[in-house]
């Protein structure tokens, strides 16, 4: 199981990578520089982004529906 996730995680860093800076030399730059030369590491980051992105996203919708009937 952990090779399948390593696999899985891999495949979107490198996606990634190549959709947000389309060029292969500063691809490999970012990769060594960030992500210690794994794609795996650029899919973790992007994974916990975007599940930090959610958590706020939640936090704040639960903040407002408790304002909302706090205030009204």
């Amino acid at each position: 199981m952990p090779a399948r996730a390593d696999a899985i995680l891999e495949g979107i860093g490198r996606r990634y990578l190549y959709l947000r800076l389309r060029n292969p030399t500063l691809v490999e730059r970012e990769l060594q520089q960030k992500y210690e030369g794994k794609y795996k590491n650029a899919g973790l980051v992007l994974l916990f982004d975007l599940l930090m992105a959610l958590a706020v996203v939640a936090v704040v919708g639960i903040v407002a529906v408790v304002l909302y009937f706090v205030v009204a």
